[in-house]
């Protein structure tokens, strides 16, 4: 015990009144002000320098949006159309979205390209639109698909001109008129109601006379609009609409979307469920049918305002059961309602 070696010691006291007097700790109050204070210091350095990062960083993303949109260097200069064939008029594209030359390019929204061309030009099926930095406009444009050849028959309506001696007829008419009793005239008019055309054709002895109408032939697209720029396809269908009363331009809409879908699809369900080609159609816009012309010479007559699938059906169920294969038919009529009316080639309906 006595041998065992002392400790040796951390300091060595001195003189100084530092050891001779007891240290004394300061009390907690005066400590957690000091900390609180230092605490205060450090955070409001910390946020004023974070602060000064961010004022200065969103003050150079600011003058850098103001030099795109303000800079000429995103100014569009050039729009270019990718035509697919040189059947499109490019060039007419190129002058109708001229009015977009000289905007930003950056900020000038690609659906306004897409409402002129869909509005202008509605024969293109697909529109794309891409941005060449820094200033160009590239428009890929794809057609509808051409489905078949149309002819179409229009006949000019002529002004008739009244002869003074037509007047002179009408001035008795309406002498002998007016001695005639009041009452009467106002019985005839409800017994048998007459329309101005009825009147002047009484009158005048206007007779109708028939017409030979013009022929003009082109193209149909899918969404039935007429394309005058390629030659007649022999190897599509025919279709045929008439009682124009004007010669049809290029691009215009002969037939209605919504009908034209109708034509396509019934002939795509005639020969899928029946085995039956159609080789031509003539459309009647305001009969709102269609006929039908298949590869045997028969005449399908369809209403467009019913589903063609309950009327393509009703035949399929009874051609055969009925034996009218074996028939010599010029048309069939499939509009009324769960019935079919045929007519046999050369009788008094075949006209």
């Amino acid at each position: 015990m006595f041998l065992r070696k002392k400790p040796k010691r951390l300091y060595y006291p001195s003189k100084s009144s530092w050891y001779t007097k007891p240290r004394r700790k300061s009390s907690v109050k005066k400590r957690t002000k000091k900390l609180f204070k230092g605490n205060i210091k450090k955070a409001f350095k910390k946020w004023f320098k974070k602060s000064l990062f961010g004022a200065i960083v969103v003050g150079l993303f600011i003058a850098f949006l103001l030099f795109l949109l303000f800079s000429s260097y995103f100014t569009v200069t050039k729009i270019e159309v990718v035509r697919e064939s040189f059947n499109v008029d490019s060039a007419a594209i190129e002058n109708e979205l001229s009015q977009f030359i000289g905007k930003n390019i950056l900020f000038f929204p690609r659906s306004q390209i897409y409402g002129v061309v869909h509005e202008k030009f509605p024969e293109f099926e697909r529109v794309e639109v891409h941005k060449f930095f820094p200033s160009t406009f590239k428009i890929e444009l794809t057609s509808y698909p051409i489905v078949a050849n149309l002819k179409a028959y229009y006949v000019l309506p002529e002004a008739e001109e009244i002869m003074e001696e037509d007047f002179t007829e009408l001035n008795k008419a309406i002498e002998e008129l007016s001695g005639i009793d009041p009452s009467l005239i106002d019985a005839l008019e409800t017994d048998h109601p007459l329309s101005d055309d009825d009147v002047a054709d009484a009158i005048f002895d206007i007779e109708d006379k028939d017409k030979e109408a013009t022929e003009q032939r082109s193209l149909l697209n899918q969404v039935g609009q007429a394309i005058f720029d390629r030659e007649e396809n022999l190897e599509l269908m025919s279709i045929s609409v008439r009682g124009l009363t004007q010669p049809i331009e290029d691009r215009e809409l002969v037939i209605e979307p919504d009908h034209m879908n109708y034509i396509l699809q019934i002939i795509q369900y005639f020969a899928n469920n029946m085995n039956v080609e159609v080789s031509g159609v003539e459309y009647l816009p305001v009969a709102r049918e269609i006929h039908l012309k298949t590869k045997d010479n028969l005449v399908l007559w369809v209403s467009l305002d019913r589903d063609f699938k309950g009327q393509v059906d009703k035949l399929n169920t009874i051609y055969e059961a009925a034996e009218l294969n074996k028939e010599d038919l010029s048309y069939i009529d499939l509009r009324v309602k769960e019935k079919i009316i045929y007519c046999p080639r050369y009788a008094s309906c075949d006209k």
